[in-house]
């Protein structure tokens, strides 16, 4: 086996086809050089010929990007394409174009209309007309899952004939499991070796059953030497390969190596989630919230005595890191770990009564945060609102401006300020009245219920000098909601 594997990264192309995950121009340009300094070996940036915006985010990100990484542009198997993805490429040091038609019965009788020899056909002539602009031409058998082998043989040998260096053979639809994927793809590239045409094979696979990552490695271990992934595994439907978990696998199992900086996987991720306004979930591998976390009592003893015990990778290794997180499950050598964390010692009287407490509040609460420490000592009293919003309005000026009306004690406070909307206006005006020195560590808004009569439901992180507490409100409102949630963390820190 090869060492090297080839890291294609699709999250400016297919990532972005996800449905509500389009990217606009000026998130594209941004992060292709924060892939670039991931280490991923190609960048598709996108399908020229499918929008204006597609076309300009491919022409800049080809000219921004150095010599270090392939920049490549998706096009059918027709001429326009291929000419409109050439020019969108040209100032790229090392452009590639990525042409592709539909090789399964069902697409090229039902989508395409076109017997296989017309198919056959069309695929020679793109991939000789993509040779006349580049020098890397990659040509895909769309739905090669259901291709039929001895047609995939005969496309592929034409192809590389025609002057494709690069075959993909994408799941595009998410029909293998690991072992079809695995059979299929060593019988068709040891079939076209055996005629004496070779190229780098690929894969693309999408998660329609949840197999994209599995039947990527499948891939890899059947020969294939180059993966197609996406950051946080967005893509079409339910998805593709995900770059983290394919790379995690790939080095952990030892299948090869890659150019990838693992170090960077977890802050790329972040803002592939700021770009495209979805956060990965919680219990996703490498990335998700809980990805290094420990809630269980078991598991955190095993954790605090040795981190191998529930943890096969470091998460520093990725850019995270692991954290212990309470509920009523929690054990109580970590309960007073954390306590001791906070610089708060108990005699064992004291720390059975607290942990007793502890376990009440955890019962009732969805999660706990520092406050809910502080409450157990305190026998589970409830938090004191210390700041109440008495008022907001929305300033209309030549941004976003808001004042904020809060109650202090007996004392009313009024700030305005500006912020990039009317959330971020009205937190930075609270900052301003209360708690300059507090950081938002993370912000989630999401809407409950029906249509028009949804609710806004806001959660959000907060953390101050080691401490850390999380805010939560509903509100019919988005953005009263948010303040609320801001207001409501404010004053478990306080606490």
């Amino acid at each position: 086996m090869q060492d090297q594997i080839i890291i294609f990264d699709t999250t400016l192309r297919d990532g972005d086809q996800a449905s509500g995950y389009t990217m606009r121009f000026q998130d594209k340009i941004r992060l292709a050089p924060v892939l670039r300094d991931l280490g991923v070996n190609i960048i598709e940036a996108g399908f020229p010929i499918s929008s204006p915006g597609d076309f300009n985010a491919v022409h800049q990100i080809s000219k921004d990007i150095g010599n270090g990484v392939t920049i490549c542009g998706l096009a059918r198997a027709l001429g326009e394409d291929i000419e409109r993805a050439a020019k969108a490429l040209e100032p790229a040091r090392k452009p590639r174009i990525h042409t592709f038609i539909s090789t399964s019965p069902l697409h090229m009788e039902m989508k395409l209309r076109k017997s296989p020899e017309e198919v056959m056909e069309s695929a020679i002539e793109s991939v000789e007309k993509a040779r006349q602009y580049v020098d890397d031409v990659e040509f895909s058998l769309e739905d090669f899952g259901r291709t039929e082998k001895e047609f995939a043989v005969c496309m592929i040998i034409e192809a590389v004939k025609a002057g494709a260096a690069t075959i993909n053979l994408p799941d595009t639809v998410g029909v293998f499991h690991p072992f079809e994927a695995y059979e299929k793809i060593k019988w068709v590239i040891s079939q076209v070796r055996s005629h004496g045409y070779d190229a780098i094979f690929s894969v693309h696979n999408h998660n329609d059953l949840g197999m994209a990552t599995a039947n990527t490695i499948a891939g890899i271990m059947a020969g294939c030497r180059q993966a197609e992934v996406t950051m946080n595994a967005i893509g079409e439907r339910a998805g593709n390969a995900s770059l983290e978990e394919v790379v995690a696998i790939i080095h952990f199992k030892q299948l090869g190596k890659t150019t990838v900086n693992t170090k960077h996987i977890y802050p790329t991720s972040e803002l592939v989630a700021q770009y495209t306004r979805h956060t990965p979930q919680p219990n996703k591998a490498i990335v998700g919230k809980n990805a290094f976390a420990h809630e269980a009592g078991i598991h955190q003893h095993g954790q605090i005595m040795d981190a191998r015990s529930y943890e096969i990778l470091d998460p520093e290794d990725f850019g995270a890191e692991s954290i212990l997180t309470f509920g009523p499950r929690s054990g109580r050598n970590a309960l007073k770990s954390r306590y001791a964390q906070l610089g708060i010692t108990f005699s064992d009287e004291e720390f059975q009564e607290t942990a007793k407490h502890f376990t009440e509040i955890a019962d009732q609460v969805i999660s706990v945060d520092d406050a809910d420490l502080i409450r157990a000592i305190r026998k589970g009293e409830e938090v004191p609102q210390y700041y109440r919003l008495a008022d907001y309005h929305p300033v209309r000026t030549n941004g976003f401006g808001a004042v904020v009306h809060l109650d202090v004690g007996h004392k009313r406070i009024i700030e305005y300020n500006e912020g990039n909307g009317q959330i971020d206006a009205a937190i930075h005006a609270i900052k301003k009245a209360i708690a300059n020195s507090i950081q938002l560590t993370d912000f989630r808004v999401e809407a409950e219920g029906p249509g028009s009569e949804a609710v806004g439901c806001t959660r959000l992180e907060l953390q101050k000098n080691g401490w850390s507490v999380t805010g939560k409100s509903e509100h019919t409102d988005v953005v009263t909601s948010a303040i609320e949630a801001y207001i409501d963390g404010c004053n478990r820190l306080k606490y």
